[in-house]
């Protein structure tokens, strides 16, 4: 389930610098095939011949090809598209972090979060362009964390920021700084609690980056040297600040649960600026909760620290909606694991295995991008998505069997959202109207299924 190559995508393909013709033609090669078949199928059922097959692992294992070898071709193609577009708003870069879990393996990759697990974790930054829509890869490390070191997380406290694992968010937003200077457009950098470092925000304002933070830690605003009143300090702390502001707006917002499901809800509005000891400039913060959540559930709450200019509520809230486009890096993070189907790889090395993974981050992109236009750009024609006339002759056949009368009256045929809610028939999905547009495992085994019947459907074809 692939969209078109687009300019965005091809830019990012040919900004990858291989050194020879031959690697650069067995990567083209490769990626043909990713993106004509089911990603989340084994390598040696993707390729379908020994001269693939053997084509692909030499590109893997070849010395000279390396993880960086990818993601710094991708960061070079974002620069000549970002030149390319006309309109100059700014840009958003997501940051979040992804647990890896390769227990089965015997290769050791170090732990994830108990001494048991097997796994590292990959640290991206998913672009998105002014509309929200996923445009690329800017930013992905590897991080190793080698079991000599568990348990010894107080004495990294003692460090400084750039021998900690926090460091990771400062490298990204590095990466952006450099991406901004190259291409002279500005990046609001949206990042969840773990990047409420003071290092990080006084970075950003060092370097006329913009930021969104789901602030962690309940800041005093005392700036000054004098300390109040033990028993006086707590009226000082930012959440209590914010939750008594008076006057407060009431929005309506899109929120998740727990299990990443979204929901409507009437939510509190409230911002202010402060100044906070060791931030260099003042911050604007915004307040949303959740108003009558009931008992039997979580309730929602953001402090989000900016330094975005506010100056009315429709401001504020624009900050808690770029905000909730993190959600789209966590979906990307499920394109990874279902859709290409990172951690059943098998491979002898760590180079080989993160090699692989970074070569599968376009493809990763690419089903990210079908999802969201099903989502936000309904209407999207079949061809945008399905390139094959013999894919979409067998989809509109399988329409006749999958879709219900329901779906028809919710989607206009070979759409986006048409092509999307098939796969979820085929699936197992009982239907939009009752359960919301089709989730991911739903999705890739609808999919699967597809790319089965695609094979035969192809063979009657020829014989005929």
């Amino acid at each position: 389930m692939v969209i078109n190559t687009d300019r965005c995508i091809a830019l990012q393909m040919a900004g990858i610098n291989f050194n020879h013709s031959y690697r650069k033609s067995r990567y083209e090669q490769v990626l043909s095939v990713l993106h004509s078949s089911n990603p989340s199928l084994s390598f040696p059922h993707l390729f379908k011949n020994q001269h693939e097959l053997k084509a692909f692992y030499r590109l893997i294992n070849n010395p000279n090809v390396s993880h960086d070898t990818f993601i710094t071709g991708y960061q070079s193609g974002l620069v000549q598209y970002s030149k390319e577009q006309s309109d100059p708003s700014a840009w958003i870069l997501v940051q979040d972090t992804m647990l890896t879990d390769f227990n089965s393996r015997n290769l050791d990759f170090g732990y994830t979060q108990t001494p048991q697990s097997n796994g590292f974790l990959l640290h991206h930054g998913l672009l998105l362009d002014a509309s929200f829509t996923p445009i690329g890869l800017l930013h992905q490390e590897v991080i190793y964390r080698e079991r000599s070191e568990f348990g010894k997380a107080k004495l990294f406290r003692q460090k400084g920021i750039e021998e900690k694992e926090s460091n990771k968010w400062l490298t990204g937003v590095k990466t952006g700084i450099e991406f901004s200077k190259s291409t002279g457009r500005d990046l609001i950098h949206v990042m969840d609690r773990e990047a409420d470092i003071v290092e990080l925000i006084n970075l950003c304002q060092s370097s006329n980056q913009y930021f969104i933070i789901r602030a962690r830690h309940d800041r005093s605003t005392l700036t000054h040297t004098e300390r109040a009143k033990e028993e006086a300090l707590e009226k000082y702390r930012l959440f209590k600040i914010m939750r008594t502001i008076e006057n407060s707006s009431t929005i309506k917002r899109k929120l998740r649960d727990n299990k990443g499901k979204q929901y409507e809800a009437a939510c509190n509005l409230a911002y202010r600026a402060f100044e906070f000891r060791g931030v260099n400039q003042a911050v604007n913060c915004v307040w949303v909760k959740e108003k009558d959540a009931g008992a039997e559930k979580d309730v929602a709450e953001w402090f989000l620290l900016t330094n975005l200019p506010i100056h009315s509520d429709s401001e504020a809230e624009r900050i808690a909606e770029i905000y909730s486009k993190r959600w789209i890096v966590e979906d990307y993070h499920k394109c990874y694991k279902t859709g290409c189907s990172i951690e059943k790889r098998q491979f002898d090395s760590r180079k080989t295995m993160t090699t692989s993974i970074a070569l599968l981050a376009l493809t990763a992109l690419k089903l990210l991008r079908s999802r969201y236009l099903a989502q936000q750009h309904q209407q999207t024609p079949i061809e945008n998505i399905l390139t094959d006339k013999t894919e979409q002759k067998l989809a509109a056949q399988l329409a006749q069997k999958y879709l219900k009368p329901i779906d028809s009256q919710l989607c206009k045929p070979n759409t986006a959202l048409w092509w999307l809610l098939l796969l979820g028939r085929m699936g197992g999905h009982q239907g939009m109207k009752q359960k919301g547009l089709p989730g991911w495992q739903t999705i890739w085994k609808g999919y699967a299924h597809f790319q089965t019947l695609l094979e035969g459907f192809k063979f009657s074809l020829n014989s005929s």
